[in-house]
This record gives structure tokens, C-alpha cells and sequence, in this order.
């Protein structure tokens, strides 16, 4: 009877069309293995528990004693962003929801801990001070990044990782996209919240992205796709926004990336900061130009008056995921990230992704072997393919290749798809609305297994970042106010 209650109860989670149902099946399931021993007892190999445990202890006590200096004094000591390794994800993979509760009451207390001292006056910490303090442990504790991966028409899978980040509030902020990610942050990043319902359904979206070019025009262009239909569908659905105006409208930073032709050209990571006034759908058609399937193109951007304009006319640029699918180490440069949630469809990358669910063991580590030696074989083969070659096409295509194979393509939390043969079969050409929300609906069955893992990675920077904006506000208030009491 209870291995029919199980397999029903399976069924109902791959079935799940919500993450509130998905977890109420989830946590049954959990139960029913007598998961909740497993998470009252704090001790694991995986973490310190002593040292959580006593750091728990100690702020309990020094929050019921009122005493706020040695408080704020061990809170800005001690947050560090793997404190006692609590971001292994080795913690993740015993039960379907959650980890210690150890763990979830330690980052609870933290994260209650800091609203109250953002949102309450304390004697001890002047305005100026705790502003500082909220500063500099942010600074310390870093922030996170989610980022999306190329993969043609795979990359719809990407809105259904957002879709349920969103949802449950834990979207990062800063987020990268090369190639099909890239037009999905483009997606997302010039809509406000009010505004992505039409997104996650599909009603917003125009999808007619590809146009196959006839055998003339193929030879004419030098490419399988027509450019120019790209381009309609990017101007469709993003219209003519900078990313300073993006930036501005949703306060979300999109991140570009894009390869160069040009052999001495570095790849560019396109954002607010370093291309204000390029103009996102630009950005996006370059870094979706794969080639053989799109030319290289020019970028654009607005001048001083609003007009278009050539950006860095003499340069061509390429498919952003040629030299730079996850562009980790320049977000942690521009935007102090040291934590990357990655939605990864490229479809030469999926065979080699190690499930994150599995727990460590023989059959993994043999299995993460073949995967590397493969890898390391393949771009090994790429390499003796160029020697001795001149500059030309096939050298520049075996140097792209070796870019590709020699990436890294994972992240803290990497989500992806399962995928079979009809999905390489579909990856070109345009979807329909049906095909799209399968999508979606595939992403968000992904993530929903990750939900409790992202929390506890994240919630604190993003407590730390939330209370900054809070107390800024609140400077802006008590400077208005105290402008209309010296106009009274």
C-alpha cells in the first residue's frame, strides 16, 4: 500500500503545474522516507554545525539582551558568503525540500536580524553608521547572478527558470545572457514586474525569429538565416530602448555578451555601465549571430539627440557564446558577484552536465571521468586541426571551436533541461505559442528543485541589498522633510 501511496505520489510532483503543489508532494515524499530525522540532527560531514550552531546561539542571546553593538559587531564579522561551508550542495541532496533545519533557522535569525536593524532606530548605530555597516558587509558578502546560456530555440527554457525565481521572489538582479539568453534577459529586462504576466505566457512574444534564406541569398550573405527577419523580431518585441533606459525603467542590469570577428578584438560584455546608449536589440542581434546561420553584424546605438547611429562601425560582431557563454569573472569585475545561478541549454553542453541531485559515489565519479576525458580529447583533436594553419575561415572556425570546448559552463546552481532527440531536431525554426509554454513549463519543473537551495545561497545578500535601498530612501524622506521644514 505504501509503494502505491509513493509511485502516486511521484507522479503527482512530474505532474505539478505550480511550485505550491510541487512542494506540498515533495515534502509528503520527504516525510514518508523519514527525511525529518535527517534534517532535526544538525551534524554533517558536509558543514560546521558547531559553529552555526553556536553563532545561532549567540545572536539569540545577544538579541534578547538588547545588547545591538555586539550584534552588529559579530554580523559584520561573520557573514561571509560560505560561512562554515553552508553553500555546499552536498547539504541539498537527501531530501527534495530544504536542508538542516539547523541551517534554515541560523539564516533565518540572520536575514530577521538585519530588517530589524535597517528598519529600526538603535542608539548605538547613528544613521551614517549603519548605513556604512549595511555598505561594507554587502561589499563583503557579494552578490549573485543568474545567468542564461546559448541554445537556439532550447533557450525558451530560460523564461520558465526566471518564471519561478520570480515567483518566489529570489531573481537576481544582475543577469547575463549570451546568444538565445540573451534575447530572454532582453525580454525581461526592459519590462517591469507589472509587465512579465504576457512574457511567461507567451501572449507578448511575436515568434517569428527565424526566415530560411533561398539557395541565392545564402550564397549573397554567406549565411543560412535572413538577418533582416532577426532583426524585425528583436525591434518587435524590444523596441528602441538603450540599456541606460532599460536600466532605468526596470532598475534590472542586463549583461550582453558578444564575440568579436576581428582576431585582435576582445569578447564585450554589453551593459548600462559600459554601453549606456547602445541600444539592447543590437546588442542582442550580435550576440544571436551564430555563424553559418547569421552574418556578422554592426552594433548601434543613440546619439547625444536620440538618433541612430553606428556603434564602432569598423568592428563586426558575432555570437556572444563563441568566447564568453557565462561571463563570470567580468560580472564579479563590474558588479562584485561571487555566486552564479546558471540556466545552461547549450545543446553541445547538456550531454556533459553532471546532475547536481546525485549524490557523490562511484557511479558519479566514473561517470564525471569519460565526461572530462571526453572534453579534454575533443579539444585536443581542434587544436592538431589548426596547426599550421594560416589566418582564414577554417582557422578561425577551429580557434572558435577550441573557445567553445575550453568554457566553463556551470555555476553554484546549474539548471537544465532534459532533453531527447526531437529537441535537436526542433532546435532552429519558429515555435509556436503551444511549443513555447511547454518550455516554460519545463524550466520551472527544473528550478523548483533548486528553490530551496537558491534561498539559503541567497537570501542574505539579497536581505543585505534590500536593506540598502531601504535606508537610502529613507535618507531621501528625512531630507525632503527637513527641506519643507525650513521652507515653513
Amino acid at each position: 500500500m505504501t509503494a502505491k501511496l509513493s509511485a502516486a505520489k511521484y507522479r503527482q510532483l512530474e505532474q505539478a503545474t505550480d511550485y505550491a503543489t510541487w512542494r506540498t508532494h515533495a515534502v509528503d515524499l520527504d516525510a514518508q522516507s523519514d527525511m525529518d530525522v535527517w534534517k532535526t540532527n544538525p551534524h554533517s560531514p558536509h558543514y560546521q554545525h558547531q559553529l552555526i550552531q553556536q553563532r545561532l546561539i549567540n545572536l539569540r542571546a545577544w538579541r534578547k539582551a538588547n545588547d545591538w553593538p555586539q550584534l552588529i559587531f559579530s554580523l559584520r564579522e561573520g557573514l561571509h558568503r560560505n560561512l562554515a561551508n553552508l553553500a555546499n550542495p552536498e547539504l541539498y541532496k537527501h531530501s527534495r525540500v530544504g536542508t538542516k533545519y539547523l541551517i534554515d533557522e541560523y539564516i533565518t535569525e540572520v536575514t530577521s536580524l538585519l530588517n530589524y536593524v535597517c528598519d529600526h532606530d538603535i542608539a548605538e548605530l547613528p544613521f551614517a553608521e549603519k548605513l556604512l555597516f549595511f555598505r561594507h558587509t554587502g561589499q563583503s558578502f557579494g552578490r549573485s547572478a543568474l545567468m542564461l546560456s546559448g541554445g537556439a530555440n532550447m533557450g525558451m527554457f530560460h523564461m520558465g527558470v526566471i518564471k519561478a525565481l520570480h515567483e518566489q521572489r529570489l531573481l537576481p538582479r544582475v543577469i547575463s545572457g549570451s546568444s538565445a539568453g540573451s534575447a530572454v534577459a532582453a525580454l525581461l529586462g526592459t519590462r517591469k514586474d507589472n509587465e512579465l504576466a504576457g512574457l511567461f505566457t507567451g501572449e507578448d512574444i511575436q515568434f517569428d525569429m527565424w526566415r530560411r534564406l533561398g539557395p541565392r541569398e545564402m550564397i549573397k550573405q554567406k549565411s543560412i538565416m535572413d538577418v533582416r527577419q532577426l532583426e524585425r523580431f528583436l525591434r518587435n518585441n524590444l523596441g528602441e530602448m538603450t540599456f541606460e533606459e532599460a536600466f532605468k525603467k526596470t532598475r534590472r542590469i542586463i549583461n550582453i555578451t558578444v564575440s568579436p570577428v576581428a582576431k585582435h578584438q576582445h569578447a564585450r560584455l554589453l551593459n548600462y555601465l559600459t554601453t549606456p546608449h547602445l541600444l539592447v536589440w543590437s546588442a542582442v542581434m550580435a550576440s544571436c549571430s551564430v555563424p553559418g546561420l547569421f552574418p556578422p553584424v554592426r552594433l548601434t546605438s543613440k546619439d547625444r539627440l536620440g538618433n541612430e547611429k553606428p556603434y564602432m562601425a569598423s568592428i563586426r560582431w558575432v555570437d556572444g557564446a563563441i568566447h564568453s557563454d557565462l561571463p563570470a569573472q567580468r560580472l564579479s569585475e563590474l558588479y562584485n558577484v561571487n555566486h552564479h545561478i546558471v540556466s545552461q541549454t547549450n545543446p553541445h553542453v547538456l550531454p556533459f552536465i553532471t546532475d547536481q541531485s546525485r549524490k557523490e559515489g562511484w557511479g558519479r565519479f566514473l561517470t564525471d571521468l569519460v565526461k572530462g576525458e571526453v572534453q579534454y580529447r575533443s579539444k585536443q583533436v581542434i587544436r592538431l586541426a589548426s596547426y599550421g594553419l594560416e589566418n582564414g575561415i577554417i582557422k578561425n572556425l577551429l580557434d572558435g571551436a577550441v573557445s567553445i570546448v575550453d568554457q566553463r559552463y556551470y555555476g553554484d546552481v546549474t539548471i537544465h533541461p532534459t532533453v531527447g532527440l526531437k529537441d535537436y531536431l526542433h532546435v532552429l525554426g519558429n515555435v509556436t505559442p503551444d511549443e513555447y509554454r511547454a518550455w516554460v513549463m519545463a524550466g520551472e519543473r527544473a528550478t523548483w528543485p533548486k528553490i530551496a537551495m537558491i534561498r539559503d545561497q541567497t537570501i542574505i545578500g539579497q536581505t543585505l541589498e534590500d536593506c540598502i535601498i531601504r535606508l537610502k530612501k529613507q535618507h531621501l524622506n528625512r531630507a525632503s522633510d527637513d527641506h519643507k521644514l525650513r521652507l515653513a
